[in-house]
């Protein structure tokens, strides 16, 4: 029985998509939702199988509501030139959707942070591109014990999470000296343990994360990697920023995401990257 139930689950996911694609004659609207935006950081090796499929559902799931697409460089310029041409001509049709583009690859956090910057409204919700949604989803997510939190994760995974720009404003910007992918959401978790800041977890369904191993990255050819899918430079200079321990010693932080305690090496505080003014600025 169980076997069965996993197939089913399966084909499901695998169908979603088709179930509603009917409904992608809805080309966006006037911006209207206040409660948050919507940002997405993509590029060009998740364009076809997982962004095209995402971005559609979401407009017609979110005609209301203000989507940002972060569109990270590539270190082909050629493949970027055209990548940049064919996203374009794809994201014009829907009106709720802005761009942030480049042509050379950005670190994640970078990206995430231009995200809030441009956000229309208080929060953000910040989506990986590889994920799948259901025609529930908003529902789901769009409950008081939600909204009103300042920042939150969804399923327990930054894949997917909310963040307010008061939150930003208390414990600053993600940081963007971590050069590519992976590490920037325990470094920012690890700020938030020891500023006090708790990182609430909410059960969402209708959201599928597909967890996608990157084998072509941004940011060239056969870069290092860690745990499968990370820039092993971002993994160096994380421990370069914190030392950590599995048991308690003063001057530590306990951080749920490490299941470890923390102390910030000296000297390596994190910069202000812009002033805070700018998050009052919108995207016209």
């Amino acid at each position: 029985m169980r076997e069965i139930l996993i197939k089913t689950h399966d084909f499901y996911w695998a169908n979603v998509v088709k179930l509603w694609r009917w409904k992608r004659l809805n080309t966006g609207t006037s911006i209207t939702n206040t409660d948050f935006s919507i940002g997405i950081v993509t590029y060009v090796d998740r364009y076809e199988r997982f962004f095209k499929p995402l971005i559609g559902n979401l407009v017609t799931l979110f005609p209301d509501t203000q989507i940002i697409i972060a569109i990270n460089g590539y270190y082909n310029p050629e493949i970027q030139r055209h990548y940049l041409k064919n996203i374009r001509e794809f994201l014009k049709q829907f009106r709720n959707v802005h761009i942030v583009e480049f042509y050379e690859p950005q670190s994640l956090s970078k990206l995430w942070n231009l995200l809030i910057i441009n956000s229309q409204a208080e929060k953000t919700l910040i989506l990986n591109d590889d994920i799948k949604i259901a025609p529930w989803f908003r529902k789901n997510i769009e409950k008081p014990s939600i909204l009103s939190e300042k920042i939150m994760l969804i399923n327990r995974s930054w894949s997917h999470f909310f963040i307010s720009k008061e939150i930003i404003k208390q414990n600053g910007w993600f940081d963007e000296r971590f050069p590519g992918v992976g590490n920037e959401d325990e470094d920012y978790e690890c700020r938030l343990a020891i500023a006090g800041l708790k990182v609430p977890s909410f059960r969402v369904s209708g959201l599928k994360n597909v967890i996608f191993k990157t084998t072509n990255f941004s940011y060239g050819k056969n870069v290092d990697v860690v745990n499968s899918k990370y820039v092993k430079k971002n993994k160096l200079f994380f421990d370069s920023k914190w030392t950590s321990s599995e048991v308690p010693k003063e001057g530590y932080t306990y951080v749920r995401i490490l299941q470890r305690y923390v102390r910030l090496e000296k000297g390596m505080e994190t910069p202000r990257f812009y002033d805070f003014s700018i998050l009052n600025k919108q995207l016209k």
